[in-house]
């Protein structure tokens, strides 16, 4: 008896010792679930994992950088994505706001103790302190302030590096363009294996070269800066401010283009000056065809962007009404296609009664030749010699020197992102309109007023400054370039764009020379004799044009030409569009003004 109770009683304690073992068992497994599995599993109706929650419960975080590539001019100054710094308050209890920091901060910022201790307390994020006249921009901080915040510092007060996307506000180029919001996550939003992004706004091209290049400018990520905070929301002291960035050391990338933002922005001021409410400058360097400088007005600010306005719209691709600009091109297809000679004279009353056109000299200018009726810009003459022309022949000649398709280069990086507009949105130009079945009506009354820029032809500023550089090459035709580079964060070229691609001769060296030659003329004894004065010998054409139809009083008055006449470096294209008629030839002075310039930056 005594051992079969014995046994009973050591069964009890196994089957005990097993029950045990076993809820202990089950306790780890459970424990080892919690700890290693359970927290990297989303967890019912949120993506997020237990640990991610965790984090976010205890973290607040800012981002003062979105990670876009930057875009700079020539000589590295930057145009778009400037660092600067900003005041960032982060979250905190009213019991725990510093009274120092109210007190010198409110000063600082203008503000009534009060407001800013009430807003700072009832803030769940960390902010930006804004500028009050433009909330898109941090509130200026002098380099003491910065030091004095930094000195003191104070819980959830910092001073921390934000990169600005527009710092030229209305003095930003039309062809940066300007960007959009592609995405507003709500609240913090992750990626697999990533950390919170915290309100991250990713901004996608729209307009110029912010959308062209939007495949090397769109970045990898943003620069995050974290603060911890405990259950109470009180900072963790010791862990401070915590930075994230992507860690690709190659990133963001950088746009190098060919522009000088100095000269711009002195060619704006002058224009501006001079009263041009819409207009457009470019500048083109005769060597590499490069743009040196291209203003377009009226002037836009990139952080407040209105589509139903027209302010962002670049005037400098745009196609325009060119007026006797064009007559270089009837000049350029009578001589080649054997329909005048340099010796032929015509004879001009001040009336083309065929077509009840006239000319703006209105008693005539007697007899001339073809030369002197380019120095004095005869409407008589190019009516004659766009009748005698074929329809054909002005298009293809236009096309030629190129004034038709688009002109700006088009590249690939060689990194699989191909075309790439170096000048996104430009306009192709036009000699005569399509009628129904696709067909030009180009009768002789058309091809006349075609002869003098009127009527349907249409060119763009860029355009028209190319055909400069075209006939200073001796008729080799070639494409602008904006954009010289791209680099990585560490400076090294990730790809190159070449100047003078896919270069090839249109017309006539000997063509080219002459029109040349005429262009000289026109600034010593023609219609250009205004520019006499100005610091370079200069030459060029100059054209004026109704602004929509015959009988408004708008006109758009243009002046394309190169300087030194000697010995040419810039070709410049300037419009200003809906003058009116008693406001005098403003595209003339403006590009006497603007060669001033240019002589003066090249001593």
């Amino acid at each position: 008896m005594r051992l079969k109770a014995e046994s009973q009683r050591w069964k009890r304690i196994s089957v005990v010792t097993l029950l045990i073992s076993g809820v202990l068992l089950l306790y780890s497994l459970r424990l080892a679930w919690l700890q290693f599995i359970g927290p990297n599993r989303p967890l019912p109706h949120d993506p997020h994992t237990l640990m991610t929650q965790s984090v976010i419960q205890r973290e607040r975080g800012i981002v003062l950088d979105d990670g876009r590539g930057r875009i700079v001019d020539r000589n590295g100054v930057i145009i778009t994505g400037r660092p600067t710094h900003a005041l960032i308050l982060f979250p905190l209890k009213a019991e725990s706001l510093s009274i120092g920091a109210v007190h010198t901060l409110a000063q600082m910022l203008k503000i009534e103790e009060s407001d800013f201790a009430e807003r700072w307390s009832n803030t769940t994020e960390p902010i930006i302190w804004k500028d009050p006249k433009d909330t898109k921009h941090p509130y200026p901080i002098s380099a003491e302030e910065q030091k004095m915040i930094t000195r003191q510092n104070w819980n959830g007060v910092r001073v921390l590096p934000y990169v600005e996307p527009y710092p030229w506000h209305e003095q930003t180029p039309h062809w940066i363009g300007y960007t959009s919001e592609a995405a507003r996550p709500s609240g913090a939003t992750f990626t697999k294996g990533s950390q919170p992004a915290w309100d991250y706004v990713k901004r996608k091209g729209t307009a110029g070269l912010e959308r062209s290049l939007e495949p090397l400018l769109a970045g990898l990520g943003p620069v995050t800066y974290v603060h911890y905070m405990d259950a109470a929301s009180r900072p963790l002291h010791g862990l401070d401010i915590r930075v994230r960035k992507p860690s690709n050391p190659y990133y963001p990338l950088q746009v190098v283009t060919t522009v000088e933002m100095g000269l711009q922005r002195s060619i704006q001021n002058i224009m501006l000056q001079r009263g041009i409410t819409k207009g457009a400058a470019v500048v083109l360097d005769v060597k590499t065809r490069d743009v040196v400088a291209m203003v377009s007005l009226p002037s836009y600010d990139p952080n407040h962007i209105y589509p139903a306005g027209e302010q962002w719209n670049n005037q400098a691709i745009q196609a325009i009404s060119p007026g006797s600009v064009f007559k270089l091109v009837v000049a350029a297809a009578a001589l080649e296609e054997g329909i005048t000679d340099l010796h032929e004279q015509f004879h001009c009353d001040g009336t083309y009664p065929k077509y009840g056109l006239s000319c703006w000299k209105h008693e005539g200018h007697g007899t001339l030749t073809l030369a002197e009726a380019v120095a004095d810009s005869c409407n008589v003459v190019f009516a004659e010699l766009g009748e005698r022309l074929q329809g054909k022949q002005i298009q293809r000649y236009a096309e030629k020197l190129g004034l038709i398709d688009p002109v700006g280069m088009r590249s690939s990086d060689v990194l699989g992102h191909e075309p790439l507009k170096q000048f996104e949105g430009e306009q192709p130009g036009r000699v005569f309109v399509k009628q129904a079945g696709g067909v030009y009506k180009t009768d002789g009354g058309i091809r006349a007023q075609t002869g003098i820029g009127q009527r349907d032809v249409r060119i763009t500023p860029l355009a028209a400054a190319n055909m400069m550089v075209t006939l200073l090459k001796g008729g080799i035709y070639g494409h602008p370039r904006l954009v010289e580079r791209v680099e990585d964060a560490k400076g090294s070229a990730l790809v190159s764009f070449a100047s003078e691609a896919r270069l090839e001769r249109t017309i006539q060296s000997s063509t080219a020379y002459r029109l040349l030659q005429w262009m000289k003329q026109t600034v010593a004894t023609g219609t250009g004799k205004a520019l006499q004065q100005h610091s370079w010998v200069l030459a060029g054409k100059s054209g004026t044009a109704q602004a929509t139809a015959y009988g408004l009083n708008e006109l758009n008055s243009w002046f394309v030409g190169y300087g030194p006449a000697d010995n040419p470096k810039f070709a410049v294209a300037v419009v200003s569009i809906g003058e009116k008629k008693q406001e005098g030839h403003r595209a003339t002075q403006i590009f006497g003004d603007i060669m001033d310039e240019l002589a003066r930056k090249e001593k």
